[in-house]
């Protein structure tokens, strides 16, 4: 799961991203065929269209154009303020880094950030200013057969991890 946080001091320009990430309820050349959750709020298809049917999915195409191997099983905006989106994003293995990247690159007035934790196997964040990659950071989850059987599945991210508006300000200059 992903928790992509989208920011910028102009309410336009979020608008304008809000716009640009959600699916189109309505059939647009088989986008809603490639998609797993039509009219959903966020899409890695309608960010950066693969052209594939779910049908016939090729696993490496997707994680080169999206750095996820899947579509988004389920996304929600959870959170909209002025300066702020934040979008809850469930896709498979991995962030979808190369959308995040793209999605900062069409509209340069915002800043990108997410933390995505992968159930047991992993945890990132990074940040994205003008299709490109800043802080980013992973870590692994390296516990023992007991302490497997004690996990709460919770896992304790750095507080460096988190999102801070300042910290955007810093990066968008």
């Amino acid at each position: 799961m992903s928790t992509v946080t989208v920011w910028s001091p102009d309410p336009g320009a979020l608008a304008r991203v809000e716009a640009a990430v959600a699916a189109p309820d309505v059939d647009r050349r088989g986008l809603l065929r490639r998609t797993t959750s039509p009219g959903s709020v966020f899409s890695l298809e309608t960010i950066v269209p693969s052209g594939m049917d779910v049908d016939a999915w090729d696993w490496e195409r997707a994680v080169q154009l999206w750095g996820t191997a899947r579509p988004e099983t389920d996304a929600t905006l959870d959170v909209r303020t002025p300066d702020r989106l934040v979008y809850r994003l469930v896709t498979a293995f991995a962030p979808p880094s190369d959308v995040l990247r793209a999605l900062s690159a069409a509209h340069p007035g915002v800043v990108v950030h997410v933390v995505t934790t992968c159930e047991s196997e992993y945890a990132s964040t990074a940040w994205y200013l003008r299709g490109t990659t800043l802080r980013e950071e992973e870590t692994g989850l390296d516990l023992t057969d007991e302490q497997w059987e004690d996990w709460d599945g919770e896992w304790d991210l750095p507080p460096r991890w988190a999102f801070a508006a300042a910290t955007a300000r810093e990066l968008a200059g």
